[in-house]
């Protein structure tokens, strides 16, 4: 039997646009079964500031942030154009991107929703630096707990 990825798998977009001052939305993971993946597109097309992203946690949608502390599983491809291998990079809260090779980066975060601190279950993508002649595009992919044709909403509480 054939998996159809948009009646299992939520996919929403949290951010696009320039790779400075990231106001990624917050998502909530109630509805989520495992790991929240954190997909980073940033196209690196001039302009030398490294780009940090973090993740942040929220007590709702439109609550405040509490960056996070713990570490979780990142990889990274810092060469998209040269080829599309991901390598595991060391646990960490953080990754920077290098913007100084202008090369295109993907860049994927693992967040376990166990890991939330209490009374915490929303989660946003954080950032300093970056430079707004670059470009960022961010996803959150999570199993849905509640599957079907029409997948339960995230960027709602």
């Amino acid at each position: 039997m054939l998996r159809c990825l948009p009646e299992e798998l939520k996919v929403v977009k949290l951010y696009h646009g320039a790779a400075n001052a990231v106001a990624s939305d917050v998502i909530s993971c109630k509805n989520a079964v495992g790991p929240i993946w954190i997909l980073v597109h940033h196209y690196g097309g001039g302009g030398d500031t490294d780009l940090v992203l973090s993740l942040a946690e929220h007590t709702a949608v439109g609550e405040s942030a509490v960056a996070i502390t713990d570490t979780f599983p990142i990889w990274a491809n810092t060469d998209v154009s040269a080829g599309d291998v991901v390598s595991r990079q060391t646990d960490a809260a953080n990754y920077t991107i290098d913007t100084g090779d202008s090369k295109d980066h993907t860049v994927m975060f693992q967040w376990d929703p166990a890991k939330f601190s209490a009374g915490y279950d929303c989660l946003s993508v954080a950032d300093s630096g970056g430079n707004a002649s670059n470009t960022c595009t961010i996803f959150a992919i999570y199993e849905a707990r509640d599957k079907g044709y029409t997948l339960a909403a995230a960027i709602t509480d």
